[in-house]
């Protein structure tokens, strides 16, 4: 810069014509890789090798961003005891049609009227639990799909936007510390009196690094808008959506248990009760000698076994 200058002063400048393209350098990407390992390491070893840390450590979107991890993980685990619980009270359900459907079926083949009239009752009173069990499953499955529709669309959008927030990061402090080198070697360059080629044609490489820098400013700032955006309605809908089922979960079980209840205690009083066995056992022969139809299908093998041994072999 012209300090102090006597008479007239002539200024003449070139138009820079480079495109944003062209600031994207080997050199730059080099520096985004710096800094994507030193935003992974520790202090310690960041302190050892000389590095500075002092913007990256300090954003709190990167935080956020551990936070939205664990999150979810734990929607993850709380989706897969959900979804083995409700397996269970499915097959329990089916269980407790089977009993209904076995009882009933007892029930109609008894001549009394006071074993049928029990055994009834206390089918019908599986068949009322196997009805609130399954109540029970369909209410519950909407609250699973809202969680697995948190951890499978929402949170990986938001890390999707997170990342280009860091690569914008990485990309604005790379251009960062391209123009920190420039301006070291400019100073050094003037303390020892000796000009730089590139700031005497023109300095079209630093211009052209304050453009993209600029641009990548910019960028920058939107895309970190748009992650705090989304942070906070995701913060929200967490917050609020877990609560709410939650508390629906824990409700849909209090009442299930409560249909439960009810229905078992109108089955009771029913026993003992008594059953005429004798339609019901299997009846055993006891006396050793073979009855008429196991005694001809022992002739007709007997015949056969004579028929294959009189067989010519041809062959």
């Amino acid at each position: 810069m012209i300090q102090e200058a006597e008479g007239s002063v002539k200024l003449g400048f070139n138009v820079l014509h480079a495109e944003i393209i062209d600031g994207h350098t080997l050199d730059i990407a080099l520096k985004k890789m710096k800094h994507r390992v030193v935003e992974s390491i520790t202090t310690e070893t960041a302190d050892a090798l000389g590095l500075s840390r002092a913007i990256l450590c300090n954003d709190l979107l990167l935080q956020k961003l551990n936070r939205l991890e664990q999150c979810s993980q734990l929607y993850k685990k709380l989706i897969k005891h959900l979804s083995a619980l409700l397996n269970s009270h499915y097959h329990i359900a089916k269980t407790q049609k089977e009993f209904g459907d076995l009882f009933c079926q007892i029930a109609a083949r008894e001549s009394s009227t006071t074993t049928n009239k029990a055994l009834l009752t206390f089918g019908n009173m599986h068949r009322t639990i196997e009805k609130h069990t399954v109540k029970l499953v369909k209410s519950l499955h909407p609250i699973v799909r809202d969680l697995k529709t948190f951890v499978e669309k929402a949170i990986p959008d938001t890390k999707l936007t997170l990342k280009k927030y860091l690569d914008a990061k990485f990309e604005y402090l790379a251009f960062c510390l391209k123009l920190k080198e420039m301006d070291d070697e400019e100073v050094e360059a003037a303390s020892y009196d000796e000009p730089l080629y590139r700031v005497e044609t023109g300095n079209y490489e630093y211009r052209l690094m304050l453009r993209c820098r600029q641009n990548s400013h910019e960028k920058f700032m939107k895309l970190r808008r748009d992650v705090m955006e989304k942070l906070e309605l995701l913060d929200q809908k967490h917050v609020q959506d877990i609560g709410i089922h939650l508390s629906s979960f824990v409700k849909a079980i209090m009442e299930t248990h409560a249909e439960c209840r009810d229905a078992i205690s109108g089955a009771n009083g029913l026993f003992p009760i008594d059953i005429d066995l004798e339609q019901i056992i299997h009846r055993y022969n006891t006396s050793g000698r073979l009855e008429e139809e196991e005694e001809e299908i022992d002739k007709m093998e007997i015949v056969e076994e004579q028929k294959s041994e009189d067989l010519l072999d041809l062959s």
